[in-house]
């Protein structure tokens, strides 16, 4: 069901009212929108779950009416839908809104030449939450950046059989982002930018011929019912935009107390929906034969094409920052990303992705324990 917000109305939603008892903390409602469907995992771990477990570490304060898919905001309007307080939470691919997130569009360029998304996903947060270059970004937006989450590599769902250069010359491809554009264009695909949302409708009608996203869409969102053909080619991961983040007037108007139940909840989302990644792929792979899905390994000569592409990558986002963009030192961002990549390469190294205690405990203890509700985006 859609329904219709004016902005005065929407800004003033969330209502501060009594809990009863003299002395009690306050309780406050507010609006969540992820535009994914529910199975998905950016919106089962990152919404579905967190929300009631958000409300239980605010001992009930924070009281959260959920909105999944576009119902309350497109996808692209995830960024100037929370600024305006329409969501008071939400998700954002921050690709979408190029001119708004120069910044994060930026280090979305760099995500062409990572694989694995546990490091992508735990750097992406750190940085975002640090680094104030790109906390200026969230500020100018006005919103509060509270978590970050990453893809794993994309794969490329088509309806035709595409392996070799030859095979991808002239397809229509559904890219997320510049990176996956500029890609598509230096091999002489078409790429399209349209939102995920749209690829079964594309892939359906004839107006795309692949999608770049990974496997797990077979599954989540039936894409194996248009799209015949997987080519299981590594084309880098994503993290563009966020997984949480809040309209700032409502961040500051919380109390500490309820800023702290964010900061203990997320790392628990962070981790499920990357487990959840790993879990959906593996079970969409394993189903895809059944489904009359064929799944292709990319030749060596399309797989050059990327490799060559991956190590194009940091030179390309600062030439965006530069050129596109018309930053003053876009290298800084990227040199200072690029030492908390090292930072979690190095922490992450040899622990088991699949202990989902030990890599809670390193979002915490590393991320989130350092921030202080206090201050954090208080001013």
């Amino acid at each position: 069901m859609k329904m219709t917000f004016h902005r005065q109305l929407a800004t003033s939603f969330f209502v501060l009212a009594s809990a009863g008892a003299a002395g009690a903390q306050e309780t406050t409602s507010f609006n969540a929108s992820v535009w994914l469907p529910e199975n998905h995992p950016l919106a089962k771990h990152s919404y579905v779950e967190w929300l009631p477990r958000l409300r239980e570490a605010s001992d009930g304060t924070l009281d959260p009416t959920l909105y999944t898919g576009p119902v309350l905001l497109p996808p692209g309007g995830h960024l100037t839908g929370i600024a305006d307080g329409i969501a008071h939470v939400g998700y954002h691919a921050g690709t979408y809104t190029p001119s708004e997130l120069p910044e994060d569009n930026v280090l979305a360029q760099l995500s062409f030449s990572y694989q694995d998304p546990y490091v992508a996903a735990f750097a992406i947060t750190e940085a975002n939450l640090t680094i104030p270059e790109l906390q200026d970004q969230w500020m100018r937006n006005n919103v509060v950046y509270l978590g970050g989450y990453a893809i794993p590599p994309y794969n490329l769902l088509c309806v035709k059989e595409v392996v070799t250069l030859e095979d991808i010359q002239g397809a229509r491809i559904r890219v997320p982002g510049a990176a996956h554009s500029d890609w598509a264009d230096a091999i002489g695909a078409a790429p399209v930018n349209v939102p995920s949302s749209e690829m079964y409708s594309g892939l359906d009608r004839g107006q795309i011929d692949c999608a770049a996203i990974p496997a797990n869409d077979l599954q989540t969102r039936s894409l194996w019912d248009v799209a015949k053909h997987a080519t299981l080619i590594d084309l880098g991961v994503y993290y563009s935009g966020y997984s949480q983040a809040a309209n700032r007037d409502f961040w500051q108007g919380l109390s500490a107390d309820q800023r702290q139940a964010f900061f203990e909840t997320i790392p628990v989302a962070l981790v499920d929906q990357l487990h959840h990644y790993d879990e959906t792929i593996a079970a969409a792979l394993d189903a895809a034969e059944e489904e009359g899905v064929t799944l292709h390994e990319p030749s060596d000569e399309l797989l050059a094409t990327v490799e060559e592409f991956q190590s194009q990558a940091r030179e390309s986002a600062i030439r965006m920052g530069e050129e596109t963009f018309g930053m003053s030192n876009p290298e800084t961002i990227v040199d200072q990303f690029e030492q908390v990549v090292q930072k979690w390469t190095e922490l992450l190294d040899g622990v088991d992705r699949s202990d989902r205690e030990a890599l809670i405990e390193l979002a915490v203890d590393e991320i989130y324990a350092k921030l202080d509700p206090e201050f954090y985006a208080m001013e």
